[in-house]
């Protein structure tokens, strides 16, 4: 009993994990603001803390007889080579590869989080005309994008506002946005990538098997000092 508790302990702790969210959210108007979020934990990534300098420590008087350091001894063992692809296997890796970028974005969109989503901008100028077609531009590529969009990702509340001001000024932009995604989703989408790539080395691997074996019977080098003629001369 006490191994089943065990391990339904080690469980209950990754699935625990996989279910932490992980994330980012960056905040820009007045001042622009970068932090990391592990589950309920938010750490500051930009701008970074002032640390109050150290204290110098003070220094050791030198030893006059220091040990040896004993040298490492190189271990020699097996090399393992990578086998050398031709060039059908190199565009069958492109293949593999570009495929499963295809599948590890489609599976990573579909699990990321956009919260919050707000997004001010006001279009300002000394040019009323210019002012007005910037805004029109930017409304016409809101309300395409948009849409698209929230299909694509998990958007539940987003806030977008565009303004104009023709008292004269700056184009202005705030707000903030923030991306997450659950550990065990992020897992899910590395192991989209990782599993058709390591299906091509295991064939590259099975296809190259044989070339050890081909190169050491092939290699003319062979110590023949010992050999019995010798001895009998």
């Amino acid at each position: 009993m006490t191994a089943l508790k065990i391990i339904g302990i080690i469980l209950l702790i990754f699935l625990l994990l996989g279910f932490l969210r992980i994330g980012a959210l960056v905040s820009f108007g007045g001042a622009l603001c970068v932090k990391l979020r592990v589950g309920a934990l938010w750490l500051t990534v930009f701008p970074k803390e002032e640390k109050k300098p150290k204290k110098p420590k003070e220094e050791k008087p030198a030893e006059e007889s220091k040990k040896p350091k004993k040298e490492k001894k190189e271990k020699k063992g097996k090399k393992h080579t990578f086998p050398k692809p031709t060039l059908e296997e190199i565009i069958d890796l492109i293949k593999t590869a570009l495929a499963a970028l295809k599948a590890m974005v489609r599976r990573a969109c579909s699990r990321v989080r956009i919260d919050p989503l707000e997004l001010t901008v006001t279009f300002a100028g000394d040019d009323p005309s210019a002012v007005a077609v910037a805004y029109g531009m930017a409304s016409s590529a809101m309300f395409t994008l948009m849409p698209k969009a929230e299909e694509t990702f998990y958007i539940p509340d987003p806030s977008l506002h565009i303004r104009m001001d023709f008292t004269g000024g700056t184009t202005t932009a705030e707000g903030s946005v923030g991306i997450s995604l659950r550990l065990c989703d992020l897992f899910a989408i590395l192991f989209t990538l990782a599993i058709p790539l390591f299906q091509w080395f295991l064939r590259l691997k099975k296809a190259h098997r044989h070339d050890n074996k081909a190169e050491k019977s092939a290699d003319p080098t062979e110590d023949k000092t010992n050999s019995p003629e010798d001895k009998i001369a």
